[in-house]
């Protein structure tokens, strides 16, 4: 059999491995790995964790309602949603969520209320959501395309320590650093004894370090720009290392942290003066000089599954993101 046959059937028969043992694992889905640059490439940060038959979303960036329809994720099958900041970028996307899970559509009918997690201010997004869709939640009833059921929210402030566990599956809070913008969490998921970590915009801490240790999988976010512009304009790359990990904090996190399988998402790609953001390839070069395990540069749709035989990287088409669900 030719060599590129043989990588072929041997990548199937992984990604078929790691599908069958969904039921006693976490599958960890990317569905926005940006910030609130505008960036076509990378919508907002989110993320989608799949474990002992649930659907826990991590943040609602931009597009996050639309990165579940490609990832083939009924709006109507979420079972809880953990805010991590009240920062915009991680809730602009509830909207959509809210209004569309209802709809009598494939994505939507959804009956029950949206669960919500968050810091201090929690309650507000839900207020405030319930307020601008009230006259539109008045309507779709009218015209019986959502039902009482669904336009409610169920809001609970996050604290440190367990906030989540139903059938086995257990999601823990911890604080995380992000200068004067307090309180952050980050999460920690737990099922049939493995981990996965998820962070948000964060910089070093102890904390972060110390929760995450022992994770088969760590998703953490990072900053960079790129040399060219720090050697430019220091003051300004300095402005958001000084609460946002850089390539080197992240290999700090990472080296203390000791994931089996680091991932990157959340990417501040930062440019000014008509100096471009910083390659992929430069920001893989500059986390590799300060760690040396295995890590991936995420991307939107990208997904991880974690089982008793370790972490899988699942088979990845970048074109996805940019195309209707086959």
């Amino acid at each position: 059999m030719h060599k590129a046959v043989k990588l072929a059937a041997a990548l199937v028969l992984s990604a078929a491995a790691a599908s069958s043992a969904f039921g006693q694992s976490i599958k960890v889905t990317l569905l926005g790995t940006g910030t609130p640059i505008l960036n076509i490439n990378r919508f907002g940060i989110s993320m989608l964790v799949e474990a002992g038959g649930q659907k826990l979303l991590f943040d609602a960036g931009r597009g996050v309602a639309m990165r579940l329809h490609q990832a083939k994720v009924p709006l109507k099958d979420l079972d809880a949603v953990f805010i991590s900041l009240m920062n915009s970028d991680h809730v602009t996307g509830l909207t959509d969520l809210y209004a569309s899970a209802p709809l009598p559509t494939d994505d939507g009918r959804r009956t029950q209320p949206v669960v919500m997690y968050g810091p201090d201010g929690i309650d507000n997004v839900a207020a405030g959501l319930q307020l601008m869709l009230k006259d539109n939640n008045r309507l779709r009833l009218l015209q019986q395309e959502t039902n009482p059921g669904a336009i409610r929210i169920e809001a609970h402030t996050t604290h440190p320590g367990v906030i989540y566990e139903k059938d086995g599956v257990t999601v823990s809070a911890f604080l995380i650093q992000h200068g004067v913008t307090q309180p952050d969490y980050g999460y920690r998921v737990e099922y049939q004894g493995h981990s996965v970590v998820v962070t948000d915009d964060c910089t070093y801490s102890e904390n972060l370090t110390q929760h995450a240790k022992g994770a088969d999988l760590m998703v953490q976010s990072v900053a960079i720009a790129s040399k060219e512009l720090e050697k430019a304009d220091m003051d300004y790359a300095s402005h958001f290392y000084s609460y946002l990990a850089n390539p080197a904090t992240t290999g700090k996190i990472f080296t203390e942290s000791r994931p089996k399988l680091a991932v990157l998402a959340h990417i501040s790609l930062y440019s000014r003066h008509g100096i471009p953001r910083a390659s992929m390839d430069e920001l893989r070069s500059r986390i590799a000089e300060h760690y040396d395990g295995p890590f991936v540069i995420g991307d939107d749709l990208m997904s991880f599954v974690v089982d008793a035989s370790g972490v899988h990287q699942l088979p990845y088409d970048a074109n996805a993101k940019f195309k209707e669900p086959a």
